[in-house]
């Protein structure tokens, strides 16, 4: 599975292709069997690492609240969807990965 975010209709998981707000995850899963239908499963390979995260991921129209969220949950990034980039929401990691996104 590709980088980017994906509706599970009944196990069978298609793309997103939102083309505004941003995609924030609020719960890792272990694996795709751990999700259910109707979940938005976000998947991230950390290009530093190489280590692919799955996560359980709202959609979310405004920035601020997005980052805010993303804050909350933990979260290195979130994913805007209109420019097709992470929004890094700590500095040092927008430094860090800045040549390899």
């Amino acid at each position: 599975m590709n980088d980017g975010t994906y509706l599970n209709l009944d196990g069978q998981f298609i793309l997103s292709h939102a083309k505004t707000g941003y995609w924030v995850a609020v719960h890792k899963y272990d694996s795709l069997d751990d999700t259910i239908s109707g979940d938005y499963v976000g998947v991230w390979t950390n290009p530093e690492s190489g280590v692919m995260y799955l996560d359980r991921s709202v959609w979310v129209s405004d920035l601020d609240i997005a980052m805010t969220l993303g804050k909350q949950q933990g979260q290195l990034a979130i994913w805007d969807c209109a420019n097709e980039t992470e929004v890094w929401l700590n500095e040092y990691f927008a430094d860090v990965f800045k040549d390899e996104v």
